[in-house]
Protein backbone atom coordinates (compact mmCIF):
# COMPACT_ATOMS: atom_id res chain seq x y z
CA UNK A 1 0.00 0.00 0.00
CA UNK A 2 1.44 3.38 -1.00
CA UNK A 3 2.42 5.73 1.81
CA UNK A 4 0.48 8.95 2.25
CA UNK A 5 1.94 12.15 0.86
CA UNK A 6 2.40 13.34 4.44
CA UNK A 7 4.49 10.23 5.22
CA UNK A 8 6.45 10.68 1.99
CA UNK A 9 7.21 14.27 3.01
CA UNK A 10 8.46 13.02 6.37
CA UNK A 11 10.63 10.42 4.63
CA UNK A 12 12.13 13.13 2.40
CA UNK A 13 12.85 15.36 5.39
CA UNK A 14 14.53 12.52 7.31
CA UNK A 15 16.56 11.84 4.16
CA UNK A 16 17.65 15.48 3.92
CA UNK A 17 18.91 15.47 7.51
CA UNK A 18 20.72 12.17 6.89
CA UNK A 19 22.43 13.45 3.73
CA UNK A 20 23.46 16.74 5.32
CA UNK A 21 24.92 14.94 8.34
CA UNK A 22 27.32 13.04 6.04
CA UNK A 23 28.68 16.05 4.15
CA UNK A 24 31.80 15.97 6.34
CA UNK A 25 32.73 12.57 4.89
CA UNK A 26 36.25 12.66 3.38
CA UNK A 27 34.99 12.01 -0.18
CA UNK A 28 32.36 14.75 0.05
CA UNK A 29 34.70 17.22 1.77
CA UNK A 30 37.31 16.79 -0.96
CA UNK A 31 34.74 17.47 -3.68
CA UNK A 32 33.23 20.45 -1.83
CA UNK A 33 36.72 21.94 -1.50
CA UNK A 34 37.55 21.24 -5.14
CA UNK A 35 34.36 22.99 -6.33
CA UNK A 36 34.90 25.85 -3.85
CA UNK A 37 31.45 25.44 -2.30
CA UNK A 38 31.10 27.86 0.60
CA UNK A 39 29.23 27.26 3.83
CA UNK A 40 26.71 29.82 2.57
CA UNK A 41 26.16 27.77 -0.61
CA UNK A 42 25.69 24.63 1.44
CA UNK A 43 23.16 26.27 3.75
CA UNK A 44 21.18 28.01 1.00
CA UNK A 45 20.88 24.93 -1.20
CA UNK A 46 20.90 22.37 1.69
CA UNK A 47 23.60 20.32 -0.04
CA UNK A 48 24.36 16.89 1.41
CA UNK A 49 26.13 13.64 0.64
CA UNK A 50 24.86 10.08 0.18
CA UNK A 51 27.54 7.69 1.52
CA UNK A 52 28.73 4.81 -0.63
CA UNK A 53 26.56 2.37 1.30
CA UNK A 54 23.81 0.04 0.13
CA UNK A 55 21.60 0.38 3.22
CA UNK A 56 22.81 3.47 5.10
CA UNK A 57 19.54 5.38 4.69
CA UNK A 58 17.41 2.22 4.89
CA UNK A 59 18.72 1.48 8.37
CA UNK A 60 18.55 5.15 9.38
CA UNK A 61 14.73 5.14 9.31
CA UNK A 62 13.45 4.21 12.77
CA UNK A 63 9.81 3.92 11.65
CA UNK A 64 8.90 1.10 9.30
CA UNK A 65 5.92 3.11 8.01
CA UNK A 66 8.18 6.04 7.07
CA UNK A 67 10.71 3.61 5.59
CA UNK A 68 8.00 2.25 3.29
CA UNK A 69 6.95 5.82 2.45
CA UNK A 70 10.57 6.48 1.46
CA UNK A 71 10.16 3.83 -1.25
CA UNK A 72 7.17 5.73 -2.65
CA UNK A 73 9.13 8.99 -2.38
CA UNK A 74 11.96 7.53 -4.51
CA UNK A 75 14.63 7.43 -1.78
CA UNK A 76 14.76 3.67 -1.46
CA UNK A 77 14.57 1.00 -4.13
CA UNK A 78 14.48 -2.76 -4.52
CA UNK A 79 16.62 -4.76 -6.96
CA UNK A 80 14.91 -6.91 -9.56
CA UNK A 81 13.54 -10.22 -8.24
CA UNK A 82 14.07 -9.14 -4.63
CA UNK A 83 12.15 -7.44 -1.82
CA UNK A 84 15.32 -6.20 -0.12
CA UNK A 85 15.37 -2.41 0.32
CA UNK A 86 18.45 -0.47 -0.83
CA UNK A 87 19.45 3.20 -0.93
CA UNK A 88 18.65 4.84 -4.28
CA UNK A 89 21.44 7.46 -3.94
CA UNK A 90 24.96 6.19 -3.20
CA UNK A 91 28.28 8.10 -3.28
CA UNK A 92 26.67 11.24 -4.63
CA UNK A 93 26.60 14.91 -3.72
CA UNK A 94 22.92 15.50 -2.96
CA UNK A 95 20.81 18.50 -3.98
CA UNK A 96 17.39 18.67 -2.31
CA UNK A 97 14.74 19.80 -4.80
CA UNK A 98 11.91 21.99 -3.59
CA UNK A 99 8.93 23.16 -5.60
CA UNK A 100 8.21 26.88 -5.95
CA UNK A 101 6.13 26.76 -2.76
CA UNK A 102 9.17 25.52 -0.85
CA UNK A 103 7.97 21.96 -0.30
CA UNK A 104 10.68 19.28 -0.47
CA UNK A 105 9.65 16.91 -3.28
CA UNK A 106 12.78 15.02 -4.34
CA UNK A 107 16.53 15.00 -4.86
CA UNK A 108 19.22 15.25 -7.49
CA UNK A 109 22.51 13.46 -7.07
CA UNK A 110 25.90 14.17 -8.67
CA UNK A 111 28.20 11.13 -8.69
CA UNK A 112 31.57 11.36 -6.97
CA UNK A 113 32.69 8.09 -8.57
CA UNK A 114 35.39 7.94 -11.24
CA UNK A 115 33.62 5.06 -12.99
CA UNK A 116 32.76 6.30 -16.53
CA UNK A 117 29.79 3.92 -16.64
CA UNK A 118 28.13 5.65 -13.69
CA UNK A 119 25.60 8.33 -14.74
CA UNK A 120 26.90 11.78 -13.79
CA UNK A 121 23.52 12.99 -12.52
CA UNK A 122 20.39 11.15 -11.44
CA UNK A 123 17.11 12.49 -10.07
CA UNK A 124 14.46 11.03 -7.85
CA UNK A 125 12.19 8.81 -9.99
CA UNK A 126 8.76 10.22 -10.85
CA UNK A 127 6.53 10.07 -7.75
CA UNK A 128 3.31 11.60 -6.46
CA UNK A 129 5.38 14.56 -5.28
CA UNK A 130 8.15 14.68 -7.90
CA UNK A 131 7.16 15.56 -11.47
CA UNK A 132 10.34 16.75 -13.15
CA UNK A 133 8.53 18.49 -16.02
CA UNK A 134 6.89 20.85 -13.51
CA UNK A 135 9.98 21.67 -11.41
CA UNK A 136 12.85 24.10 -11.75
CA UNK A 137 15.85 23.65 -9.49
CA UNK A 138 16.78 26.90 -7.75
CA UNK A 139 13.44 28.64 -8.24
CA UNK A 140 12.55 28.37 -4.56
CA UNK A 141 15.95 29.62 -3.37
CA UNK A 142 16.17 32.41 -5.97
CA UNK A 143 12.48 33.30 -6.22
CA UNK A 144 12.72 36.64 -4.38
CA UNK A 145 15.54 37.90 -6.63
CA UNK A 146 13.82 36.60 -9.77
CA UNK A 147 10.51 38.26 -8.90
CA UNK A 148 12.24 41.51 -7.89
CA UNK A 149 14.34 41.78 -11.07
CA UNK A 150 11.83 40.25 -13.51
CA UNK A 151 14.73 38.21 -14.93
CA UNK A 152 15.55 34.49 -14.95
CA UNK A 153 18.65 32.71 -16.29
CA UNK A 154 18.06 29.13 -17.45
CA UNK A 155 21.13 26.91 -17.03
CA UNK A 156 21.69 23.17 -17.40
CA UNK A 157 22.80 21.85 -14.03
CA UNK A 158 22.48 22.16 -10.27
CA UNK A 159 26.11 23.26 -9.86
CA UNK A 160 25.54 26.03 -12.41
CA UNK A 161 22.68 27.40 -10.28
CA UNK A 162 24.83 27.25 -7.14
CA UNK A 163 27.85 28.83 -8.88
CA UNK A 164 25.89 31.78 -10.28
CA UNK A 165 24.35 32.41 -6.87
CA UNK A 166 27.78 32.28 -5.19
CA UNK A 167 29.20 34.84 -7.63
CA UNK A 168 26.35 37.32 -7.18
CA UNK A 169 23.76 36.23 -9.76
CA UNK A 170 20.88 34.64 -7.78
CA UNK A 171 18.65 34.44 -10.86
CA UNK A 172 19.41 30.95 -12.19
CA UNK A 173 17.10 27.97 -12.50
CA UNK A 174 17.72 24.56 -14.05
CA UNK A 175 15.35 22.02 -15.59
CA UNK A 176 15.60 18.48 -14.29
CA UNK A 177 18.22 17.28 -16.77
CA UNK A 178 16.10 17.94 -19.86
CA UNK A 179 15.15 20.81 -22.14
CA UNK A 180 12.61 23.31 -20.85
CA UNK A 181 8.98 22.18 -20.73
CA UNK A 182 5.75 24.12 -21.25
CA UNK A 183 4.97 23.78 -17.53
CA UNK A 184 8.35 25.19 -16.52
CA UNK A 185 7.96 28.18 -18.83
CA UNK A 186 4.49 28.84 -17.39
CA UNK A 187 5.98 28.57 -13.91
CA UNK A 188 8.52 31.28 -14.76
CA UNK A 189 5.89 33.53 -16.32
CA UNK A 190 3.79 33.13 -13.17
CA UNK A 191 6.67 34.70 -11.22
CA UNK A 192 6.15 37.89 -13.23
CA UNK A 193 9.37 37.69 -15.22
CA UNK A 194 9.92 39.95 -18.20
CA UNK A 195 13.15 38.39 -19.57
CA UNK A 196 14.49 34.85 -19.85
CA UNK A 197 18.15 34.25 -20.68
CA UNK A 198 18.94 30.78 -22.01
CA UNK A 199 22.52 30.12 -20.86
CA UNK A 200 23.78 26.69 -21.81
CA UNK A 201 27.17 25.10 -22.23
CA UNK A 202 29.45 26.44 -24.97
CA UNK A 203 29.59 23.26 -27.02
CA UNK A 204 27.52 21.51 -29.71
CA UNK A 205 25.40 19.74 -27.09
CA UNK A 206 24.62 23.06 -25.44
CA UNK A 207 23.61 24.54 -28.78
CA UNK A 208 21.27 21.64 -29.47
CA UNK A 209 19.78 21.97 -25.98
CA UNK A 210 19.19 25.68 -26.64
CA UNK A 211 17.41 24.85 -29.90
CA UNK A 212 15.16 22.36 -28.08
CA UNK A 213 14.36 24.98 -25.45
CA UNK A 214 13.50 27.55 -28.11
CA UNK A 215 11.19 25.05 -29.83
CA UNK A 216 9.28 24.63 -26.56
CA UNK A 217 9.28 28.39 -25.91
CA UNK A 218 7.77 28.98 -29.36
CA UNK A 219 5.02 26.45 -28.64
CA UNK A 220 4.16 28.51 -25.54
CA UNK A 221 5.20 31.85 -27.01
CA UNK A 222 4.17 34.84 -24.91
CA UNK A 223 5.01 38.19 -26.55
CA UNK A 224 5.25 39.84 -23.12
CA UNK A 225 8.44 37.90 -22.29
CA UNK A 226 11.80 38.79 -23.87
CA UNK A 227 13.93 35.73 -24.72
CA UNK A 228 17.69 36.01 -25.12
CA UNK A 229 20.39 33.41 -25.84
CA UNK A 230 23.79 33.62 -24.14
CA UNK A 231 26.83 32.09 -25.82
CA UNK A 232 29.54 30.89 -23.44
CA UNK A 233 33.07 30.27 -24.78
CA UNK A 234 33.59 26.72 -25.99
CA UNK A 235 34.67 24.40 -23.20
CA UNK A 236 32.90 26.44 -20.51
CA UNK A 237 29.71 25.98 -18.59
CA UNK A 238 28.30 28.72 -16.31
CA UNK A 239 30.13 27.25 -13.30
CA UNK A 240 33.59 27.19 -14.90
CA UNK A 241 33.03 30.54 -16.63
CA UNK A 242 32.15 32.30 -13.38
CA UNK A 243 35.15 30.74 -11.64
CA UNK A 244 37.48 31.86 -14.43
CA UNK A 245 36.10 35.30 -15.33
CA UNK A 246 33.61 36.42 -12.65
CA UNK A 247 30.30 38.26 -12.52
CA UNK A 248 31.32 41.32 -14.55
CA UNK A 249 32.29 39.17 -17.54
CA UNK A 250 29.09 37.15 -17.16
CA UNK A 251 26.96 40.31 -17.16
CA UNK A 252 28.85 41.47 -20.26
CA UNK A 253 27.83 38.23 -21.98
CA UNK A 254 24.24 38.84 -20.89
CA UNK A 255 24.38 42.26 -22.52
CA UNK A 256 25.70 40.69 -25.74
CA UNK A 257 23.12 37.89 -25.78
CA UNK A 258 21.27 37.27 -29.04
CA UNK A 259 17.64 38.19 -29.22
CA UNK A 260 15.11 35.55 -30.26
CA UNK A 261 14.78 36.60 -33.93
CA UNK A 262 18.56 36.49 -34.39
CA UNK A 263 18.84 33.04 -32.83
CA UNK A 264 15.97 31.69 -34.94
CA UNK A 265 17.64 33.19 -38.01
CA UNK A 266 20.86 31.35 -37.10
CA UNK A 267 18.98 28.05 -36.69
CA UNK A 268 17.30 28.45 -40.06
CA UNK A 269 20.55 29.36 -41.82
CA UNK A 270 22.03 26.15 -40.41
CA UNK A 271 25.55 27.54 -40.22
CA UNK A 272 25.90 28.80 -43.76
CA UNK A 273 24.74 31.78 -45.85
CA UNK A 274 21.71 31.16 -48.03
CA UNK A 275 23.09 31.71 -51.52
CA UNK A 276 21.57 28.99 -53.68
CA UNK A 277 17.86 28.42 -54.35
CA UNK A 278 18.12 25.16 -52.39
CA UNK A 279 19.57 26.98 -49.37
CA UNK A 280 16.81 29.60 -49.51
CA UNK A 281 14.07 26.95 -49.80
CA UNK A 282 15.57 25.06 -46.87
CA UNK A 283 15.68 28.27 -44.82
CA UNK A 284 11.99 28.96 -45.49
CA UNK A 285 10.98 25.42 -44.54
CA UNK A 286 12.83 25.66 -41.23
CA UNK A 287 11.39 29.11 -40.57
CA UNK A 288 7.73 28.22 -41.13
CA UNK A 289 6.96 26.65 -37.71
CA UNK A 290 8.55 29.63 -35.94
CA UNK A 291 6.43 32.04 -37.97
CA UNK A 292 3.30 30.04 -37.22
CA UNK A 293 3.91 30.31 -33.47
CA UNK A 294 4.92 33.98 -33.39
CA UNK A 295 3.03 37.25 -33.40
CA UNK A 296 3.55 40.99 -33.11
CA UNK A 297 7.07 42.37 -33.39
CA UNK A 298 8.66 38.91 -33.45
CA UNK A 299 6.56 37.83 -36.42
CA UNK A 300 7.21 41.09 -38.27
CA UNK A 301 10.96 40.74 -37.67
CA UNK A 302 11.03 37.13 -38.88
CA UNK A 303 9.02 38.03 -41.98
CA UNK A 304 11.44 40.84 -42.83
CA UNK A 305 14.42 38.49 -42.44
CA UNK A 306 12.68 35.86 -44.54
CA UNK A 307 12.06 38.47 -47.22
CA UNK A 308 15.70 39.51 -47.18
CA UNK A 309 16.93 35.90 -47.43
CA UNK A 310 14.47 34.66 -50.02
CA UNK A 311 14.03 37.80 -52.15
CA UNK A 312 10.25 37.40 -51.88
CA UNK A 313 7.96 40.15 -50.68
CA UNK A 314 6.42 39.84 -47.22
CA UNK A 315 2.98 39.58 -48.83
CA UNK A 316 4.18 36.71 -51.03
CA UNK A 317 5.60 34.88 -48.01
CA UNK A 318 2.38 35.31 -46.03
CA UNK A 319 0.32 34.08 -48.96
CA UNK A 320 2.56 31.07 -49.62
CA UNK A 321 2.34 30.04 -45.95
CA UNK A 322 -1.41 30.64 -45.88
CA UNK A 323 -1.21 33.33 -43.20
CA UNK A 324 -3.57 35.76 -44.94
CA UNK A 325 -6.06 32.97 -45.50
CA UNK A 326 -5.91 31.83 -41.87
CA UNK A 327 -6.32 35.37 -40.54
CA UNK A 328 -9.29 35.94 -42.84
CA UNK A 329 -10.92 32.72 -41.67
CA UNK A 330 -10.47 33.52 -37.97
CA UNK A 331 -11.65 37.11 -38.41
CA UNK A 332 -15.05 35.81 -39.59
CA UNK A 333 -15.64 33.92 -36.33
CA UNK A 334 -17.08 35.34 -33.12
CA UNK A 335 -14.34 36.95 -30.98
CA UNK A 336 -15.60 34.81 -28.11
CA UNK A 337 -14.33 31.70 -29.92
CA UNK A 338 -10.77 33.04 -30.02
CA UNK A 339 -11.03 34.29 -26.42
CA UNK A 340 -12.15 30.81 -25.37
CA UNK A 341 -9.30 29.19 -27.33
CA UNK A 342 -6.67 31.36 -25.61
CA UNK A 343 -8.21 30.63 -22.19
CA UNK A 344 -8.24 26.88 -22.91
CA UNK A 345 -4.60 26.86 -24.02
CA UNK A 346 -3.14 29.24 -21.42
CA UNK A 347 -5.32 29.17 -18.27
CA UNK A 348 -4.70 26.94 -15.27
CA UNK A 349 -8.33 25.83 -15.56
CA UNK A 350 -8.16 25.39 -19.34
CA UNK A 351 -9.34 21.78 -19.14
CA UNK A 352 -12.44 22.83 -17.16
CA UNK A 353 -13.25 25.50 -19.75
CA UNK A 354 -12.76 22.91 -22.51
CA UNK A 355 -15.23 20.54 -20.80
CA UNK A 356 -17.79 23.35 -20.48
CA UNK A 357 -17.50 24.20 -24.18
CA UNK A 358 -17.56 20.55 -25.22
CA UNK A 359 -20.79 19.89 -23.29
CA UNK A 360 -22.67 22.12 -25.72
CA UNK A 361 -21.55 20.14 -28.79
CA UNK A 362 -21.74 23.19 -31.07
CA UNK A 363 -20.96 22.79 -34.76
CA UNK A 364 -20.12 24.99 -37.72
CA UNK A 365 -17.23 27.26 -38.72
CA UNK A 366 -15.19 28.17 -35.66
CA UNK A 367 -17.13 25.87 -33.38
CA UNK A 368 -15.80 22.74 -35.10
CA UNK A 369 -12.24 23.99 -34.61
CA UNK A 370 -12.98 24.94 -31.00
CA UNK A 371 -14.49 21.50 -30.32
CA UNK A 372 -11.38 19.82 -31.78
CA UNK A 373 -9.17 21.95 -29.52
CA UNK A 374 -11.30 21.00 -26.50
CA UNK A 375 -11.00 17.29 -27.34
CA UNK A 376 -7.19 17.57 -27.48
CA UNK A 377 -6.92 19.42 -24.17
CA UNK A 378 -9.36 17.11 -22.36
CA UNK A 379 -7.44 14.04 -23.58
CA UNK A 380 -4.06 15.64 -22.60
CA UNK A 381 -2.86 15.87 -26.19
CA UNK A 382 -0.68 18.75 -27.33
CA UNK A 383 -3.06 21.35 -28.84
CA UNK A 384 -2.73 21.65 -32.61
CA UNK A 385 -4.63 23.20 -35.50
CA UNK A 386 -5.53 26.75 -36.41
CA UNK A 387 -7.03 27.82 -33.07
CA UNK A 388 -4.12 26.39 -31.09
CA UNK A 389 -1.68 28.30 -33.32
CA UNK A 390 -3.75 31.46 -32.85
CA UNK A 391 -3.81 31.01 -29.08
CA UNK A 392 -0.05 30.47 -28.85
CA UNK A 393 0.72 33.36 -31.18
CA UNK A 394 -1.43 35.82 -29.21
CA UNK A 395 -0.29 34.63 -25.80
CA UNK A 396 -2.03 34.52 -22.45
CA UNK A 397 -5.18 36.58 -22.11
CA UNK A 398 -5.24 39.76 -20.02
CA UNK A 399 -7.14 40.15 -16.74
CA UNK A 400 -9.90 41.95 -18.65
CA UNK A 401 -10.18 39.05 -21.10
CA UNK A 402 -10.20 36.62 -18.16
CA UNK A 403 -13.17 38.44 -16.70
CA UNK A 404 -14.86 38.39 -20.09
CA UNK A 405 -14.52 34.60 -20.26
CA UNK A 406 -15.85 34.22 -16.70
CA UNK A 407 -18.92 36.36 -17.28
CA UNK A 408 -19.72 36.00 -20.97
CA UNK A 409 -18.63 32.55 -22.20
CA UNK A 410 -21.52 30.54 -20.74
CA UNK A 411 -24.23 32.95 -22.00
CA UNK A 412 -22.54 32.93 -25.42
CA UNK A 413 -22.54 29.12 -25.55
CA UNK A 414 -26.17 28.93 -24.46
CA UNK A 415 -27.24 31.55 -27.00
CA UNK A 416 -25.32 29.78 -29.78
CA UNK A 417 -26.84 26.44 -28.76
CA UNK A 418 -30.35 27.90 -28.91
CA UNK A 419 -29.67 29.50 -32.30
CA UNK A 420 -28.41 26.21 -33.74
CA UNK A 421 -31.32 24.24 -32.28
CA UNK A 422 -33.86 26.76 -33.62
CA UNK A 423 -32.29 26.50 -37.04
CA UNK A 424 -32.68 22.73 -36.87
CA UNK A 425 -36.34 23.07 -35.90
CA UNK A 426 -36.98 25.44 -38.79
CA UNK A 427 -35.33 23.06 -41.22
CA UNK A 428 -36.82 19.92 -39.66
CA UNK A 429 -39.98 20.77 -37.65
CA UNK A 430 -40.31 17.25 -36.27
CA UNK A 431 -36.73 16.94 -35.02
CA UNK A 432 -37.28 15.93 -31.40
CA UNK A 433 -33.61 16.27 -30.43
CA UNK A 434 -33.53 19.89 -31.59
CA UNK A 435 -36.40 20.70 -29.21
CA UNK A 436 -34.59 18.87 -26.39
CA UNK A 437 -31.48 20.92 -27.11
CA UNK A 438 -33.46 24.17 -26.88
CA UNK A 439 -34.91 23.20 -23.49
CA UNK A 440 -31.45 22.15 -22.27
CA UNK A 441 -29.93 25.47 -23.36
CA UNK A 442 -32.73 27.35 -21.62
CA UNK A 443 -32.21 25.28 -18.49
CA UNK A 444 -35.71 23.81 -18.51
CA UNK A 445 -34.91 20.38 -19.97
Amino acid sequence: MAGSQQDQSKALTVGRIYFQSHLSHDTASAYVSKRRLSSSDIRKFEIGYAPDQWRGLVDHYSSHRIRLAAVDAGLLTTPEHSNRLLDFFRNRLIFPIRDHHGDLVGYGGRTLSDDPKTPKYINTPETELFNKSELLYGLHQNKAAIQSSGDAVVVEGYMDVVALSRHGCPLAVAPMGTALTHQQISLLIDQGIKSIWICLDGDAAGQKAAERSIAVIMDSYDPRVCIRLMSLPEGHDPDTFMEAFGLEAFNKLKGEAKDLPSFIDDICQNGRPCLSLEDKASYMLRLKPYLESSCGILKDTLLHRASKVSGLTISDIQESFGFHQDEAVVSNWSPMITHAARAIVHSDNGKDIARTVSDFQLTGPGFDELEALCDEVISDQKPSGLLAQYARAHGKQSELEDRLISSELLPFLRSSSIDQALEKVQNAPYDHQARVDIKKALGIG
